[in-house]
């Protein structure tokens, strides 16, 4: 869940009240460098993610649209370097074995696909 919230001041005030009640942080404060949005993720206590963001780029139909590489470096300008935990980059076996059952529903994401996200991740 992504909740956009008034300035930076709002982003820190809900991570304090997150803490309050038991959630985690999982990456930030930060600024990420597509979007330019400050941001701060928190995990729940079922693990579940939970964003608050604040100042990103608003964009209209004169913005030609654009081509970034991903990597975990390009994800954000500043703040704490996101961790491989954050990525997903040390799956257990339970999530490994729920993505190849996915996988084999008809959906977008093909194995040579998540392959080549995967490779982005490991620059």
């Amino acid at each position: 869940m992504a909740y956009q919230v008034t300035d930076l001041d709002a982003v820190a005030a809900g991570g304090e009240y997150l803490l309050r009640r038991g959630y985690q942080r999982a990456w930030g404060i930060g600024r990420h460098i597509l979007g330019s949005q400050i941001f701060d993720y928190w995990r729940d206590p079922d693990k579940l993610t939970v964003e608050h963001f604040t100042d990103g780029d608003v964009f209209d139909n004169t913005v030609q649209p654009g081509w970034s590489p991903l990597t975990a470096f390009g994800l954000s300008q500043w703040g704490p370097r996101v961790s491989r935990k954050f990525l997903g980059a040390n799956p257990s076996p339970r999530l490994l074995r729920d993505v190849v059952t996915a996988l084999r529903d008809d959906n977008e994401i093909t194995l040579s696909r998540l392959v080549g996200m995967a490779k982005g991740l490991g620059q």
